[in-house]
Protein backbone atom coordinates (compact mmCIF):
# COMPACT_ATOMS: atom_id res chain seq x y z
CA UNK A 1 0.00 0.00 0.00
CA UNK A 2 3.00 2.59 0.96
CA UNK A 3 4.50 1.20 -2.45
CA UNK A 4 1.36 2.50 -4.25
CA UNK A 5 0.72 5.59 -2.41
CA UNK A 6 4.55 6.69 -3.08
CA UNK A 7 4.20 6.20 -7.00
CA UNK A 8 1.37 7.66 -6.99
CA UNK A 9 2.62 10.77 -5.25
CA UNK A 10 6.00 11.19 -7.58
CA UNK A 11 3.49 10.71 -10.44
CA UNK A 12 1.56 13.26 -9.41
CA UNK A 13 4.87 15.60 -8.86
CA UNK A 14 6.20 15.02 -12.43
CA UNK A 15 2.82 16.00 -13.37
CA UNK A 16 2.60 19.39 -12.37
CA UNK A 17 6.70 19.69 -12.11
CA UNK A 18 5.90 19.68 -16.18
CA UNK A 19 2.70 21.49 -16.41
CA UNK A 20 3.57 24.63 -18.52
CA UNK A 21 1.56 27.47 -19.88
CA UNK A 22 2.25 27.01 -23.38
CA UNK A 23 0.69 30.30 -25.16
CA UNK A 24 0.53 30.43 -29.17
CA UNK A 25 -0.89 33.14 -31.27
CA UNK A 26 -4.69 33.22 -32.01
CA UNK A 27 -5.55 31.60 -28.16
CA UNK A 28 -7.91 33.07 -26.37
CA UNK A 29 -7.95 33.65 -22.47
CA UNK A 30 -10.58 34.19 -19.40
CA UNK A 31 -9.93 35.51 -16.20
CA UNK A 32 -12.28 35.91 -13.11
CA UNK A 33 -10.66 38.40 -10.61
CA UNK A 34 -11.33 39.86 -7.63
CA UNK A 35 -9.38 42.82 -6.59
CA UNK A 36 -9.06 45.78 -4.06
CA UNK A 37 -8.36 48.88 -5.16
CA UNK A 38 -8.37 52.39 -3.17
CA UNK A 39 -7.59 56.13 -4.73
CA UNK A 40 -5.15 58.10 -3.63
CA UNK A 41 -4.21 61.31 -3.43
CA UNK A 42 -3.93 64.29 -1.67
CA UNK A 43 -7.59 65.19 -1.72
CA UNK A 44 -8.95 61.70 -1.24
CA UNK A 45 -10.30 60.46 1.73
CA UNK A 46 -9.36 57.05 3.15
CA UNK A 47 -11.39 54.10 0.70
CA UNK A 48 -11.51 51.21 -0.57
CA UNK A 49 -13.20 48.95 -3.25
CA UNK A 50 -14.01 45.20 -3.60
CA UNK A 51 -14.37 44.42 -7.59
CA UNK A 52 -14.92 41.51 -9.97
CA UNK A 53 -13.59 41.21 -13.45
CA UNK A 54 -13.99 38.79 -16.24
CA UNK A 55 -11.16 39.53 -18.98
CA UNK A 56 -11.48 38.18 -22.31
CA UNK A 57 -8.55 38.59 -24.30
CA UNK A 58 -6.96 37.12 -27.75
CA UNK A 59 -3.04 36.59 -28.57
CA UNK A 60 -1.98 38.53 -31.32
CA UNK A 61 1.04 36.44 -30.93
CA UNK A 62 2.81 34.09 -28.23
CA UNK A 63 3.86 37.49 -26.33
CA UNK A 64 1.28 39.88 -26.95
CA UNK A 65 -2.78 39.37 -25.80
CA UNK A 66 -5.23 42.16 -26.37
CA UNK A 67 -8.52 42.15 -24.37
CA UNK A 68 -11.32 43.60 -22.59
CA UNK A 69 -12.45 43.46 -18.98
CA UNK A 70 -16.17 44.27 -17.32
CA UNK A 71 -16.09 44.60 -14.35
CA UNK A 72 -18.22 45.05 -10.66
CA UNK A 73 -17.34 47.06 -7.65
CA UNK A 74 -18.74 47.29 -4.59
CA UNK A 75 -18.08 49.48 -1.85
CA UNK A 76 -20.37 51.05 1.03
CA UNK A 77 -21.14 54.18 1.72
CA UNK A 78 -23.13 56.62 4.41
CA UNK A 79 -26.48 57.59 3.46
CA UNK A 80 -28.31 60.85 4.39
CA UNK A 81 -29.71 58.81 7.86
CA UNK A 82 -26.07 57.62 8.67
CA UNK A 83 -27.13 54.29 7.50
CA UNK A 84 -24.29 51.41 5.53
CA UNK A 85 -25.50 51.19 2.15
CA UNK A 86 -24.10 48.76 -0.39
CA UNK A 87 -23.52 50.51 -3.42
CA UNK A 88 -22.41 48.87 -7.18
CA UNK A 89 -21.03 49.86 -9.81
CA UNK A 90 -20.13 48.52 -14.01
CA UNK A 91 -16.81 49.55 -15.16
CA UNK A 92 -14.58 48.37 -17.76
CA UNK A 93 -11.09 48.50 -19.28
CA UNK A 94 -9.42 47.32 -22.52
CA UNK A 95 -5.93 46.45 -21.73
CA UNK A 96 -2.78 44.68 -23.37
CA UNK A 97 -0.43 41.81 -21.77
CA UNK A 98 3.17 41.55 -22.68
CA UNK A 99 4.09 38.26 -21.60
CA UNK A 100 7.97 37.95 -20.86
CA UNK A 101 7.82 34.21 -21.81
CA UNK A 102 5.89 32.27 -23.93
CA UNK A 103 6.25 28.72 -22.36
CA UNK A 104 6.70 28.29 -19.13
CA UNK A 105 5.42 26.84 -15.74
CA UNK A 106 5.43 30.90 -14.35
CA UNK A 107 4.94 33.50 -16.99
CA UNK A 108 5.50 37.10 -15.91
CA UNK A 109 4.01 40.03 -18.01
CA UNK A 110 3.49 43.56 -18.30
CA UNK A 111 0.66 45.02 -18.59
CA UNK A 112 -1.36 48.39 -19.93
CA UNK A 113 -4.57 49.57 -19.74
CA UNK A 114 -7.21 52.24 -20.21
CA UNK A 115 -9.63 51.75 -17.05
CA UNK A 116 -13.28 53.73 -17.29
CA UNK A 117 -14.91 53.41 -13.69
CA UNK A 118 -18.65 54.44 -13.92
CA UNK A 119 -19.99 56.16 -10.47
CA UNK A 120 -23.82 57.56 -9.24
CA UNK A 121 -22.12 61.12 -8.65
CA UNK A 122 -24.14 63.75 -6.91
CA UNK A 123 -24.43 66.66 -9.03
CA UNK A 124 -22.71 69.41 -6.33
CA UNK A 125 -19.69 67.02 -6.25
CA UNK A 126 -17.19 68.91 -8.85
CA UNK A 127 -14.58 65.97 -9.93
CA UNK A 128 -16.45 63.57 -11.96
CA UNK A 129 -13.82 62.14 -14.88
CA UNK A 130 -12.60 58.78 -13.29
CA UNK A 131 -10.85 57.19 -16.31
CA UNK A 132 -7.13 55.79 -15.62
CA UNK A 133 -4.33 55.02 -17.63
CA UNK A 134 -2.78 51.99 -16.42
CA UNK A 135 0.45 50.07 -16.09
CA UNK A 136 1.36 46.90 -13.75
CA UNK A 137 3.47 44.08 -13.61
CA UNK A 138 1.83 40.27 -13.27
CA UNK A 139 2.62 36.68 -12.61
CA UNK A 140 0.64 33.71 -14.05
CA UNK A 141 1.45 30.58 -12.31
CA UNK A 142 0.41 27.16 -14.66
CA UNK A 143 -1.28 24.26 -12.38
CA UNK A 144 -1.31 22.34 -16.08
CA UNK A 145 -1.14 23.29 -19.36
CA UNK A 146 -4.31 25.36 -19.72
CA UNK A 147 -4.90 26.88 -16.52
CA UNK A 148 -3.03 29.72 -14.24
CA UNK A 149 -3.31 31.71 -10.87
CA UNK A 150 -3.42 34.73 -11.98
CA UNK A 151 -1.95 37.81 -9.78
CA UNK A 152 -1.15 41.97 -10.54
CA UNK A 153 -0.72 44.56 -9.18
CA UNK A 154 -1.53 47.89 -11.09
CA UNK A 155 -1.38 51.66 -10.65
CA UNK A 156 -3.14 53.96 -12.52
CA UNK A 157 -2.50 57.85 -13.94
CA UNK A 158 -5.62 59.80 -13.89
CA UNK A 159 -6.16 61.34 -17.00
CA UNK A 160 -8.43 64.56 -15.93
CA UNK A 161 -6.75 67.55 -15.53
CA UNK A 162 -7.85 68.45 -11.88
CA UNK A 163 -6.74 65.12 -10.36
CA UNK A 164 -4.10 64.62 -7.73
CA UNK A 165 -3.70 61.04 -7.76
CA UNK A 166 -4.11 57.76 -8.90
CA UNK A 167 -5.40 54.49 -8.31
CA UNK A 168 -3.45 51.19 -7.04
CA UNK A 169 -5.16 47.66 -7.66
CA UNK A 170 -4.40 44.09 -6.30
CA UNK A 171 -5.88 41.43 -8.66
CA UNK A 172 -6.19 37.81 -7.94
CA UNK A 173 -8.00 34.79 -9.83
CA UNK A 174 -7.98 31.93 -12.36
CA UNK A 175 -7.14 32.30 -15.83
CA UNK A 176 -8.00 29.41 -18.55
CA UNK A 177 -6.70 29.53 -22.19
CA UNK A 178 -8.07 27.99 -24.77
Amino acid sequence: MKKRLWILVLCFLFVAANSFGQVESGDKEISFLGYFSTFVGEDVEPNGYGSLQISYGRFMSKYLEIGIAPTLSFSTIQNEDNETELKTQLSGSVFFNLNLAAASKTIPYISGQYYQFRFDIPEDQEFSDYSYANVGFGIKSFFNEYAAFNTQVVYGFSLAEEAEGGIVMILTGLSFIF
